[in-house]
């Protein structure tokens, strides 16, 4: 079996190697500054067969379809599937009640229409939830912004902001929470040690199920 290259190698101030395959099959490395090529490759070379299998069910699990926006085809919203209606109003605007109700004068450039509605409903419903663990917890960001991000479902900035992308709010309500308080608790612990981990747990005993649905299903959110 010939090697699988490797996509991208990120050198960090961290003390180990590490190696992870992305939602889309790329193969990615984090590394110690210093570490030299060769054991980088040697790294990645023991691991070859594991790097093939992971690539192959990252191959088998859903993925998104590109959208045409025609009438009843399927947006998600919250974990749920919403079918498109086009409404003859000109006067209307983006409605979900138990279909996403669109207006059909958006119908020339309804792709920029209906990703301006999921940011403002993003901005809504992730801040509200946001504020709400903020509450419970007692960590508090200095900033939350909705972001465009296509990779990142959510990051905490070195000065407490937290960014989540727009396109979460398509995800169940519980996996919303889950990437929310995995950020909050960023703010205590910035790395993903074995700390930041359990003080997850602690908060939400339930998080590994909620991250394996997020591992699974990403694809079908990357619209």
């Amino acid at each position: 079996m010939a090697d699988i290259p490797v996509d991208e190698i990120i050198r960090s101030r961290r003390k180990t190697i590490s190696l992870m395959v992305t939602s889309d099959c790329r193969v990615i490395v984090r590394a110690p500054m210093k570490l030299s090529q060769v054991r980088i490759s040697q790294f990645v070379s023991a691991r070859q067969n594991w790097i093939a299998k992971t690539v192959e069910k990252m191959k088998g699990r859903p993925q998104a379809v590109p959208h045409a926006y025609t009438e009843g085809e399927l947006f998600w919203f919250l974990g749920r599937e919403y079918p498109l209606h086009f409404v003859d109003d000109d006067q209307a605007i983006i409605e979900r009640t138990d279909r996403l109700c669109v207006p059909r004068a958006y119908a020339p450039d309804i792709g920029r229409h209906i990703r301006q509605w999921y940011v403002r409903e993003a901005e809504k419903e992730i801040r509200s939830r946001c504020m709400w663990f903020s509450m419970m917890t007692g960590y508090s960001p200095a900033s939350i912004r909705i972001t465009d991000a296509q990779k990142r479902w959510g990051s905490c900035t070195h000065k407490g902001g937290l960014n989540f992308s727009w396109r979460l709010i398509q995800a169940p309500l519980e996996i919303v929470d889950y990437v929310i308080l995995h950020e909050l608790v960023h703010l205590r612990q910035m790395d993903h040690s074995p700390r930041f981990w359990k003080k997850v747990e602690e908060l939400m005993p339930d998080y590994e199920r909620r991250k394996q649905w997020l591992r699974e299903n990403e694809r079908l959110l990357r619209i």
